[in-house]
């Protein structure tokens, strides 16, 4: 397996990330020395305690035998010092190993290689302090004038920390108070205990905090490789579907295929792939479009040809006048095809651009109909039914007007003389609906889902059908879906065609 296909750059970014998970425990062992201070401190007062009572006993005039023997609780030493500093009472040394004791927690294997791995840079991250002096003479003297001592003869508590010169290197700690009779300082207890019990729950808290480390590591790598499944896979994926969906000319030869993951790379796999699918059918609409306005440019180009032709062949002055007529008329013909292809390519892609303002769409209807009513005269009737109120849309009043002018002219056409067109509006929800309906010969039922679609057309009864392109209600449902609308075609209870348009007020 190529390797950098498995260590990519977002793989390396997440492991980064999960390694400041697993630097938390290595925060931890550097923290342990507040744990061991606050141990020492126990340890300091449960000794001091001690010491109080030692000197409370003694200023009482009890004697010193009895006295270390009824208060001795553990392995501490006691001794009391006379103000000459020599020792006059002491319950004994205290144990002094050779070699360090072998805690369940220093044995440990994972213990033992932690510490001869971390060893060294845990040095240099403590802060430097001074050396501790040693014990072993301190432990043998039989005079005593350490600082705690001295501290303790001027009437204050002394503390103070030694450590052995054998290899186990054991830390002892010293406490000094003084002892009292009749207001003058006797004398001094000194109390002094290893911190052997307080290096053993170090030693466990460490290696618990080693564990949680390689346990840290593990989840770490666990979790970057399943990461690395999980999303540099999919992405890698996408890139590659990317790269192939277009040739070297820019045409589309696939799409994206989505995705069936729940998650955020999941929802961009589905929406590349809808966006795909909309730039294909986009692509497939665009072809169709030349094809079709290739197609219909070849009539009256077949027809505009064979006027020409004919115009060279004959003398006589009407037959000349007839083909010229007929050359003039596919030409004006071919310009008005021209004319709607233009439009309604500028619609598709510049509706969304064009300024908009506030259009009240009652004054525009009354305004359009009052014009076609001094068009048609008394041929065909128009019945407004306007709602009251309505409000405001935000629209190109001029798509507007090319929108209903559009629908009423295609009404007219199909009215019989002396009929109908009823124009109603109303409110529907955040939409304003508007409905053409004539009383023509209707739609057929085949026709139906294809009255919208570019260059088609069906008046098998009207005998100026070539004077339309068939563009006219593309027209009209590209502006109104550019709107954010919809437009429907339905035939009447009672006959006749129904047009219905709904444009949200929002647009």
């Amino acid at each position: 397996m190529n390797l950098s296909r498995l260590v990519s750059r977002i793989s390396i970014r997440l492991a980064l990330f999960n390694l400041l998970v697993v630097f938390l425990p290595v925060a931890g062992v550097l923290f342990v020395g507040n744990y061991e201070q606050n141990l020492e401190e126990t340890q300091i007062d449960s000794m001091q305690r001690q010491a109080r009572l030692v000197a409370s006993s003694l200023s009482s005039g009890v004697k010193p035998s009895a006295v270390l023997g009824s208060v001795r609780f553990g392995d501490e030493r006691i001794r009391v010092v006379s103000p000459s500093r020599r020792v006059t009472t002491d319950t004994g040394p205290l144990s002094i190993a050779d070699e360090e004791p072998d805690s369940p927690a220093h044995s440990n294997w994972l213990y033992r290689a932690g510490a001869a791995i971390l060893k060294k840079p845990l040095q240099w991250l403590r802060p430097i302090t001074r050396p501790l002096a040693s014990s072993d003479e301190y432990e043998r003297s039989p005079v005593l004038r350490g600082p705690e001592v001295e501290a303790a003869f001027v009437g204050r508590s002394g503390v103070e920390k030694r450590v052995s010169s054998a290899p186990s290197r054991q830390v002892t700690i010293y406490t000094a108070l003084p002892i009292y009779r009749r207001g003058d300082i006797m004398g001094v207890v000194l109390v002094s205990e290893t911190t052997d019990d307080i290096r053993e729950k170090i030693h466990a808290v460490r290696l618990a905090v080693l564990q949680i480390f390689l346990a840290a590591v593990v989840v770490a790598m666990i979790l970057t490789l399943l990461v690395s499944t999980t999303i540099v896979q999919p992405l890698r994926q996408l890139r590659k579907e990317a790269t192939d969906i277009a040739d070297p000319l820019g045409r589309l030869r696939g799409r994206f295929k989505g995705s069936k993951k729940r998650d955020e790379i999941g929802d961009l796999a589905r929406a590349l792939e809808r966006l795909s699918r909309r730039l294909e059918q986009h692509q497939q609409s665009t072809e169709a479009f030349a094809s079709d306005v290739s197609h219909e440019f070849k009539n009256p180009l077949a027809s505009i040809r064979m006027a020409t032709e004919m115009l060279a062949q004959v003398d006589a002055p009407a037959e000349r006048s007839r083909f010229l007529r007929i050359a003039e008329s596919e030409i004006a013909r071919m310009e008005n095809l021209m004319a709607q292809v233009r439009e309604i390519t500028m619609i598709d892609a510049e509706i969304q651009k064009e300024e908009r303002a506030p259009v009240d769409l009652n004054a525009l209807l009354q305004r359009i109909v009052e014009g076609f009513r001094m068009r048609e005269k008394e041929r065909v009737f128009f019945d407004l039914q306007l709602a009251d109120e309505l409000p405001l849309i935000q629209a190109s009043e001029d798509r507007l007007l090319q929108v209903f002018e559009n629908l009423l002219d295609n009404a007219v056409s199909f009215t019989p003389a002396a009929k109908r067109i009823t124009i109603t509006s109303t409110r529907d929800g955040d939409s304003i609906v508007v409905r053409i309906a004539d009383e023509g010969p209707g739609i057929p039922e085949e026709n139906l889902g294809r009255i919208f679609d570019r260059f088609f057309t069906y008046r098998p009864d009207h005998p100026t059908t070539q004077r339309h392109t068939g563009l006219g209600l593309s027209i009209v449902k590209a502006i109104v879906e550019g709107y954010g609308g919809k437009t429907t075609a339905a035939n009447g209870v009672r006959g006749g065609a129904v047009f219905e348009v709904r444009i949200p007020v929002s647009s």
